[in-house]
């Protein structure tokens, strides 16, 4: 897994799955709210999952913290599980 970041915007580019992926997530989405953005893009064009570390951490975020995620989704079945999870408006997921 890869990640980068621009402004408020994050891309996660490959399947994530460690315990390493979750830090490097955290620790990238992170420093951009304590920048101060109360916005973020996520944008998830190839993985087939989210660790629920993840989606503890994102949700964290957007219900305690008030912050805006949207998300952008490139795989149909990391979809599905976040429509099965009841998350596509939570975290504002469209498909890519």
């Amino acid at each position: 897994m890869e990640i980068s970041a621009s402004g408020s915007s994050v891309t996660i580019d490959g399947n994530i799955k460690t315990i390493g992926d979750y830090n490097s997530i955290r620790s990238t989405i992170q420093g951009i709210v304590d920048g101060g953005n109360t916005n973020i893009s996520l944008s998830i064009p190839n993985s087939i999952s989210l660790t629920s570390s993840i989606i503890g951490y994102l949700l964290k975020l957007a219900k305690k913290d008030g912050i805006r995620i949207s998300t952008k989704i490139g795989d149909n079945r990391l979809h599905e599980l976040l429509s099965e999870l009841n998350l596509l408006e939570v975290f504002n997921v469209q498909k890519a």
